[in-house]
C-alpha cells in the first residue's frame, strides 16, 4: 500500500515538473527590416532613432553610491546620472522611483531622513538635466533594505546608495 502511495506521489511530481518546464516561454528573436537609423535632435543632444523609437542605450547602472553620512553626488554618480537622464529624456513616458538607502549606522529615523535626502538629491539632478519631474517619485528605505548583510566599511559602502527603478 505504501509503495502505491509513493509511486503516486512520484508520478504527480514528475507530471508537475513536466508541466512547469513545458509552460516556460521560449526566447525568440525577431529581426526587423527597417530603414537606416535617422538622427533626431532633442534638447541639444542627438539620439539615433529607427521609425520614431529612440536608440539611446539603457544605462549600465541605475545605482549611485554616497560617502558616509552624505547626500552629495560625486563625479562617478554624476556620470551615472547623466546616462540615466539621457535615457529618460529619450523615453519621456517612463516613470521612475528613486529609492534612497543607508547603512546600519545611525538611528532609524536619521537614516530614513538621510535616505530621503539622497533620493531627493538624485531627483533634483535629473530634473536639472531636463527629465520631467512629473514622472519621478522618491522613497527612503533608510537602513531597512541592505544589499550587504555584514559589518565593516566595505559592506556599509554598498548599502549607502540610491537606486533608479523604472516602473
Amino acid at each position: 500500500m505504501k509503495l502505491k502511495q509513493y509511486s503516486s506521489i512520484g508520478l504527480a511530481f514528475v507530471a508537475a515538473a513536466g508541466l512547469l518546464f513545458a509552460g516556460c516561454a521560449k526566447k525568440t528573436t525577431v529581426e526587423e527590416s527597417t530603414p537606416a537609423a535617422s538622427i533626431e535632435k532633442s534638447g541639444g543632444t542627438t539620439a539615433p532613432t529607427t521609425q520614431g523609437v529612440s536608440m539611446v542605450q539603457e544605462p549600465s547602472s541605475h545605482t549611485v553610491y554616497f560617502a558616509f553620512d552624505s547626500s552629495d553626488l560625486d563625479e562617478s554618480a554624476l556620470r551615472i546620472l547623466d546616462a540615466n537622464a539621457a535615457w529618460l529624456k529619450a523615453h519621456s513616458g517612463s516613470s521612475i522611483t528613486i529609492e534612497g538607502n543607508c547603512d546600519e549606522r545611525g538611528s532609524r529615523e536619521y537614516n530614513l531622513a538621510l535616505g530621503q535626502r539622497r533620493a531627493d538629491g538624485v531627483r533634483s539632478y535629473l530634473v536639472g538635466q531636463g527629465v520631467s519631474p512629473d514622472y519621478i517619485g522618491t522613497v527612503s528605505f533608510g537602513e531597512e533594505r541592505p544589499v550587504c548583510q555584514g559589518t565593516g566599511e566595505a559592506c556599509w559602502a554598498q548599502n549607502r546608495h540610491a537606486d533608479i527603478v523604472v516602473r
